[in-house]
């Protein structure tokens, strides 16, 4: 095999490279993730593609921070720790810190969220049963509950353009694959929120019966990323 064609093997199965940030930003954000490669793939490919329009930067944990042993509990932690010293600087650097975790089979999933409810600058993007519900709702609804687990998901999403193998040998958001969810990023909003709306209004669609509030744990599917797009001001580009 010529080198030309090994480099271009190897950079089909590589994450995301990071554009360099604008150098101004209106508003910064900070995101922490219990996954150490799609989520911050995920998080890369929107700076690279609305920082400037949007006018945000959005900071996350270094590289070699980053663990695969993240709970919710820590990943909580952390964004109490970031929002602690963030209070020390004169006025604050951040807008909003986000806090990003699944349910997979966590069992402190509501313990994270009680220790930053009411925090005025910590957000909670929490997907059940897992961040790739929300790449699948780039493509297609879905409301089967899945019990925290995520062997559905990822044979629906492996079916998905782009997404073929994805979750059984790697779950990197390469170019290719951050060309076919960014044109899909409105269905995906409008997928989430459907879901969210329907418990509000006491039509649940989780398939546990009509729960005029649903908890956290009871919306299954459900995902809450599109309200960290809507305060990065990326939905309001795409209406």
């Amino acid at each position: 095999m010529s080198p030309d064609k090994v480099i271009k093997r190897r950079r089909r199965g590589t994450s995301l490279t990071a554009a360099p940030p604008p150098r101004t930003a209106n508003r910064i954000f900070y995101a922490v993730a219990e996954g150490r490669v799609t989520e911050y793939d995920y998080l890369t490919m929107l700076q690279n593609a609305y920082a400037a329009s949007c006018s945000f930067r959005i900071d996350m944990p270094s590289p070699s921070s980053r663990t695969d042993d993240m709970t919710p509990l820590r990943i909580a932690e952390h964004a109490l720790a970031v929002a602690d010293d963030d209070a020390k600087r004169r006025h604050g650097q951040y807008e909003e810190i986000w806090a990003i975790f699944d349910r997979d089979e966590h069992i402190d999933v509501l313990e994270a969220f009680k220790v930053v409810r009411g925090h005025p600058k910590i957000k909670i993007a929490f997907s059940h049963p897992s961040f790739d519900f929300w790449l699948l709702l780039h493509f297609r609804s879905f409301n089967v509950p899945q019990n925290g687990n995520n062997d559905d998901v990822h044979t629906r999403l492996a079916a998905c353009p782009g997404f073929n193998g994805f979750g059984k040998v790697e779950k990197k958001i390469t170019g290719p694959r951050a060309k076919e969810l960014l044109p899909q990023i409105g269905t995906a909003v409008r997928n989430a929120k459907a879901l969210s709306r329907h418990c509000d209004e006491g039509r649940c669609t989780h398939g546990r019966g009509h729960r005029q509030f649903c908890g956290h744990l009871e919306q299954d599917p459900s995902t809450g990323m599109w309200r960290l797009l809507e305060s990065l001001g990326i939905t309001q580009l795409l209406t």
